[in-house]
């Protein structure tokens, strides 16, 4: 039996379909409660797990600032530039493979392909531990970049796939907020762990790099059998609540159809022709200048107050978390007013006056204040940058290309932190705050051009002036992605 309409004919299998489409709509739609607990359950089952593995990143790659006050440069017999340069090997693998690692979590299960990175930069931290000369350690850093590449780019890919575009900074800033808890955790850890010096005949940075290693290989395990696949792949939803939660997503992302989309070679360079994915890179790469000195040379500047090594890696942690709660209180705000310009120059503007406080006073304890202000102004910026570009695009292969290019470019800025902050600059570092101040200036520009360019654009698609491009097909309409006259860019 069919029913027919003067322009339609449907079978009884398209009604039936149609009415559980509708009914599972309704249930819903109509029941916010029941939505917020599908939402919640994405949440507890993705973002605790990811922000956990990212701390341990973090951490590993940063752990050498803490490794440094114990004796680690004497131990190497390292001169001059011999730390500088130690520091910047990391970022060179990192750079490179960030991009192809996202071609790799796009086409397998990323608990497997996340798995596989933990275990390798967690052996790789372990053997640093066991380096006898600056040839090792050089080696051990190297290892440490190839394996870490994969993993900040891969689980912010996995975040923007999962979340709408106005529920997206909030979650962004959670899991960054492992950039802090991971800064609390090193100057803890690098403390009681550098105070281990001498034990079983390892010097106190040795015992920072096996037991922090450590915890990495063990983590790899958590990400093989619990981290989440992709949203169309996912299978700890029920189906009724996969394919509701599908069908929200579509009506985010014109581009998503059910299956899940593979980055493609010339769909990658397409994008990077795009403006937008360009600016992301310059965003990130301001802010990382900045907070990779702060988590790096923190420690170093600390001990130039007259303070000792253990005081010193203790008091980076209050700095790191009071920039963590800040951070995630400024998200949650971002996206409950759904702006961002706003946040990131305000974030800017705070951070650069910190830094002066670093640089132009000589009073210890007024210059760690000044480590407050740059800290958590440059780590409100961190999530919202990012996320304000992936909010800008729109399908698999351009989220994947904005993530991995903007955390390729701001991995550049690990480069930039690695060569500007030498030990004859100290105590005030006049070089290399003076360069991170440049960089966020640079990113206070960036913001307020995109800001302008988006709020201008929309401007032109209220008034009609895009509405040409509906006469398209449905087909070429689905392909304009973020260039449709329904799209608005957040501003």
């Amino acid at each position: 039996m069919t029913h027919n309409t003067e322009h339609d004919t449907f079978d009884d299998g398209a009604i039936e379909k149609q009415d559980v489409e509708h009914a599972e709509s309704r249930l819903f739609e109509e029941d916010p409660l029941e939505a917020r607990r599908v939402l919640r359950k994405i949440d507890f089952r993705l973002i605790p797990l990811l922000l956990f593995l990212y701390t341990l990143t973090f951490l590993d790659r940063v752990n050498i600032g803490n490794a440094a006050v114990w004796n680690l440069e004497s131990d190497l017999h390292m001169k001059g530039y011999d730390y500088n340069i130690v520091v910047l090997v990391f970022y060179i693998p990192y750079i490179l493979l960030e991009l192809p690692s996202n071609f790799v979590i796009n086409r397998v299960q990323p608990r497997y392909w996340v798995g596989f990175l933990a275990l390798g930069w967690g052996l790789s931290v372990l053997c640093a531990g066991f380096a006898k000369n600056m040839g090792g350690l050089l080696t051990a850093r190297v290892f440490i970049g190839i394996f870490e590449a994969g993993m900040f780019p891969g689980c912010l890919f996995l975040i923007g796939s999962w979340y709408r575009r106005e529920e997206l900074i909030s979650r962004m800033a959670w899991f960054m907020v492992s950039n802090d808890v991971a800064g609390v955790l090193s100057g803890l850890l690098g403390a009681g762990l550098g105070s281990l010096n001498g034990k079983g005949g390892y010097s106190g940075w040795s015992w920072i790099f096996f037991v922090e290693g450590g915890m990495t290989c063990c983590a790899a395990v958590l990400a093989l059998l619990f981290l989440p696949s992709f949203p169309e792949d996912s299978t700890f939803l029920t189906p009724e609540e996969k394919a509701w939660y599908l069908r929200r997503l579509q009506r985010d992302d014109n581009n998503r159809t059910g299956k899940q989309q593979k980055m493609s070679f010339r769909g990658v360079l397409r994008s990077l022709k795009d403006w937008k994915v360009l600016t992301s890179g310059v965003l990130y790469l301001s802010v990382c200048v900045t907070a990779y000195s702060l988590s790096v040379f923190q420690p170093a500047v600390l001990t130039t107050f007259g303070w000792s090594s253990l005081k010193s890696n203790l008091l980076t942690a209050p700095v790191r978390a009071v920039s963590g709660i800040i951070s995630v209180l400024v998200a949650l705000w971002s996206d409950k007013v759904k702006r961002r310009g706003m946040f990131c120059i305000a974030g800017f503007l705070i951070s650069i006056m910190g830094l002066l406080l670093v640089m132009l006073l000589h009073n210890g304890n007024l210059r760690y204040m000044g480590f407050y202000f740059a800290s958590f102004g440059i780590y409100i910026c961190q999530p919202l940058v990012i996320g304000w570009c992936v909010n800008q695009v729109i399908g698999y292969t351009k989220r994947g290309t904005v993530t991995a290019f903007a955390v390729s470019c701001g991995q550049v800025g690990g480069i930039i932190s690695a060569v500007v902050f030498p030990s004859k600059n100290a105590p005030q570092y006049v070089p290399g705050i003076s360069t991170c101040i440049g960089f966020q200036a640079l990113g206070l520009l960036t913001v307020a051009n995109m800001w302008w360019w988006c709020r201008w654009e929309n401007k032109q698609r209220d008034a009609g002036k895009r509405d040409h491009l509906r006469q398209l097909s449905a087909e070429d309409q689905e392909k304009l992605g973020e260039l449709h006259p329904d799209f608005r860019y957040m501003l």
